[in-house]
Order: structure tokens, then C-alpha cells, then sequence
């Protein structure tokens, strides 16, 4: 049994250390960032303050309010089911100068791309504060803020520091496939707030 809990523990330890962090400051515009590093400081006064907050965020273990399951969208409405793929996220429901989520997914392609996006509705808020329109209804909008690879193992865990300006969010969180950008993993409309 002990080595049973041993195993489990050197698991989660080498899960950790494969975990990345960014800082997505616009979109196409990312970096990796850590507690530690020393980062570029941006010129930008909003940037550097941002940075630093997601810099002192990482620097001790994060307690997110906010812990939520991705599943498969309505098919065949819309989407695709991907067999065997799975993931969270965890956010804190306010931070100051963007979103801080941490994104787990698993049971995906290995070496494959996808792309992560933050998707409004004009009937919701902040909406019209994400980048670009939805091809076909140029009211709804979408932000797509990085595009993971699967590790050699199909995962991928990141924690990511999105800007955003301040204000009330109520997205919807989706996992889409480069090869088609088809959506296979979502989460329903969901608040934050920025502050």
C-alpha cells in the first residue's frame, strides 16, 4: 500500500513540474512566465502591472474559487465528440488586470494542436470585450488566446493570465481541434469579473 501511495505521489509530482504558465497579454501576443524569472517588463504601465500580479500569483500554491469539468458539446448540433478526451479548469472569480486559469486536458492526441478560446454572447457580459467577431454573426464574439500541443501522454496543463480590460465576464470556455477547429470540450456560460 505504501508503494501504491508512493507511485501516486511521484505521479502528481512529475504532473506538476510538467506544467507551464503564460501570460497572454493580446491576442498572438504570449509568453511563458513564472514566478521566478526575471520577465522582459513591458513599457506598457497595464502590462507591467498585470505581470506582476500573475508573477506573485504564481509564487505560492494557488487556491482558485472556482473549479469546473469541460465535457462534450451537443452533437450533432454542434461540435464533436472526441473519445476518451477530458479536462477542468480552475479560476479565480476576480483578479485584478485579466483571468487566471488553470486548464488540465487529457485523453488528447499525442503532439497534436488545439486551440483554447474564451467565447461571449451579445446577451451577456463582456461580450463585446472579446477580440473577434463570430464568422456569421458578427454580434457574437471570441477571444481564441493559445493554441496547446498534447505532451507524448495525449495531456496538457497550463496556467494561463489572460488581460483583459475591467469587467464582468460571462463566457463560454472551449477546447477545439486545430485539424477542423470543430469544438470537443466545453464549458457553459461561466463568470469572472476583472478588476
Amino acid at each position: 500500500m505504501k508503494k501504491i501511495f508512493l507511485l501516486a505521489g511521484l505521479l502528481l509530482a512529475v504532473s506538476s513540474l510538467n506544467a507551464q504558465s503564460f501570460i497572454v497579454y493580446s491576442k498572438g501576443d504570449y509568453s511563458p512566465v513564472d514566478a521566478t524569472t526575471p520577465a522582459s517588463k513591458p513599457t506598457d504601465p497595464v502590462r507591467a502591472g498585470f505581470l506582476a500580479a500573475v508573477q506573485a500569483e504564481l509564487a505560492h500554491p494557488a487556491t482558485y474559487e472556482t473549479t469546473m469539468t469541460l465535457i462534450p458539446p451537443p452533437v450533432p448540433a454542434w461540435g464533436k465528440v472526441v473519445p476518451g478526451a477530458r479536462g477542468g479548469i480552475k479560476f479565480h472569480d476576480t483578479f485584478k488586470g485579466g483571468f487566471i486559469v488553470h486548464l488540465t486536458l487529457e485523453g488528447l492526441t499525442p503532439g497534436h494542436a488545439y486551440r483554447l478560446c474564451l467565447n461571449g454572447n451579445p446577451k451577456l457580459a463582456g461580450n463585446d470585450l472579446l477580440v473577434d467577431a463570430v464568422p456569421g454573426n458578427p454580434q457574437e464574439r471570441y477571444f481564441d488566446f493559445f493554441t496547446a500541443t498534447a505532451d507524448a501522454m495525449g495531456r496538457f496543463e497550463a496556467t494561463f493570465g489572460i488581460a483583459l480590460p475591467p469587467a464582468a465576464f460571462e463566457p463560454r470556455f472551449y477546447v477545439k481541434d486545430t485539424a477542423d477547429f470543430t469544438i470537443f470540450l466545453y464549458h457553459d456560460y461561466f463568470k469572472f469579473a476583472v478588476e
